[in-house]
């Protein structure tokens, strides 16, 4: 691999690698994405407000009893320096009265050590005999003090007048100034270690930061759960949301599929009644229109006939042909026409149907309604009335009529109907009659056109089951009835 493939891939993963906690955020919920990121400011806001609040506090208390503690020692030790202001030394009755005054448990429990400095530096007193006198570079709050306040500092252990003595408690220094009795000026400065003092620093920083983490805990945890109750409206709005999207997407892909389905049904439908119309032409040219020619050239054939006998024959013969004709037409118009069926119900529909297919093939066909008996649209009326003329014929032709039944069900949603036969019994012939009707395959077309379904069954020695689904809106009930008729 070369230097340039090797420098770019981490150029390459550089910006995959943050858009790693982008995406994972964008991926949560609003209240997981809002306890991360208030989280966070809320962490920082409470470390600055911890630091400024406890630095503040412990500050303000320190410098309260630093003061008073200023005080304290002062008007203890001042009186007992009083001779720096001429020399630059402490006489012995002075360090005698000094060390008596931290002989005292209570004083020396609360303060225990004590050094009185000389603004150059120098040691005038300290309970450490071996620093009396001796110079050290003057700390801060010496020089502090000089200037007329009360300083405060934490000891630094690093300090010459602090190694000398191995030091390993950081205690609070407090440096006051000794003033001269008579003109005020500054001629000492005394320096306390308190540690009681320190401790009560500890202790109010330590109360500032749990008081401030109790606050922000509390805050978070109320925003929180005013967050976390409107996420949840928001997440259940969303995935009903996107429940009805995915609803939608199904019932146009259905709406879609069934419009498709109408429309090959209807360009096959139309193809159909092409070829039927075609079929009759055909039939009427093949029969009554060669029978009508027939019976024309009989009636040349009368107006030049001789005899009364011969006019006798061809007339007979004219006759034979002309009612040739008009039967042949007969039987194609019944076909073509339906019955009276407009103002007809459902229910109605399949009995007149039944009717005329028990008086044509002189068979019985039983007839079992269930449900409403509801009005229909016209196109659906036709239809019914071609599904069961159709299936009966059917039955018929394949199975003899055996166990012809018509069965129907019917609601303000449904209708399902369908047509059983119980099979040709064993040793008869595979047809009975010829096929008048419309087929199962323009059937099929016919229904779907109008948005049905239709179901084709046949099971060896059971016998087939032809049947039609369609489904309704709100359709009006014009009566109930449930009982099995027979005819």
């Amino acid at each position: 691999m070369s230097d340039t493939e090797t420098d770019a891939m981490p150029a390459a993963a550089g910006p995959r690698n943050i858009s790693l906690p982008l995406d994972w955020f964008r991926a949560q919920t609003l209240s997981m994405q809002f306890l991360a990121g208030s989280g966070m400011l809320i962490l920082f806001t409470t470390l600055v407000a911890g630091y400024l609040i406890s630095e503040i506090t412990s500050g303000s208390a320190v410098r309260n009893k630093a003061g008073a503690a200023a005080v304290l020692v002062q008007s203890m030790t001042e009186p007992i320096v009083q001779a720096l202001a001429i020399q630059n030394t402490l006489p012995s009755e002075a360090i005698e009265q000094l060390d008596a005054l931290l002989a005292d448990p209570s004083f020396r429990q609360r303060f225990p050590h004590l050094e009185v400095w000389r603004p150059e530096g120098k040691v005038a007193y300290s309970l450490s005999k071996e620093l009396i006198n001796r110079e050290f570079p003057p700390p801060p709050g010496l020089m502090q003090a000089l200037s007329g306040d009360v300083a405060v500092y934490r000891a630094d252990l690093t300090a010459p007048e602090h190694t000398t003595r191995n030091f390993r408690i950081p205690y609070l220094e407090i440096y006051s100034p000794l003033r001269e009795h008579t003109s005020g000026r500054i001629i000492a400065v005394a320096e306390i270690h308190e540690a009681v003092l320190a401790d009560e620093a500890a202790r109010l920083r330590w109360m500032s930061w749990a008081a401030v983490a109790l606050v922000s805990a509390f805050l978070m945890t109320g925003l929180f759960g005013i967050v976390q109750r409107g996420s949840r409206t928001i997440e259940l709005q969303k995935r009903h949301l996107i429940q009805r999207a995915e609803e939608a997407e199904a019932t146009s892909a259905e709406l879609l599929e069934l419009r498709n389905r109408a429309r090959l049904a209807s360009l096959e439908l139309a193809d159909l009644n092409e070829k039927f119309i075609r079929s009759i032409g055909a039939d009427l040219h093949d029969g009554p229109s060669q029978l009508l020619g027939f019976a024309i050239l009989q009636i040349e054939q009368v107006r030049t006939v001789k005899t009364a006998a011969r006019r006798r024959i061809t007339l007979a013969a004219l006759k034979d042909a002309l009612d040739s004709a008009l039967s042949e037409i007969r039987i194609i118009a019944k076909a073509l026409v339906l019955p009276e069926i407009e103002h007809l119900g459902a229910e109605a529909i399949i009995a007149r149907a039944i009717k005329l297919h028990e008086a044509r093939t002189d068979s019985q066909v039983a007839f079992e309604p269930g449900g409403a008996d509801i009005d229909l649209p016209p196109a659906i009326k036709t239809c019914l009335y071609r599904f069961v003329q159709e299936g009966l014929n059917n039955a018929y032709r394949h199975a003899g009529g055996h166990g012809q039944r018509v069965q129907c069900r019917i609601d303000a949603r449904i209708m399902e109907v369908s047509v059983h036969d119980s099979g040709r019994p064993a040793g008869t012939g595979s047809d009975i009659g010829n096929n008048t009707g419309m087929g199962i395959y323009g059937l099929r077309q016919r229904i779907e056109s109008l948005g049905g379904r239709l179901s084709f069954e046949r099971q060896p020695g059971r016998g087939a089951r032809l049947k039609m689904v369609f489904e309704l809106g709100e359709g009006a009930c014009l009566g109930q009835t449930g009982v099995a008729h027979h005819h």
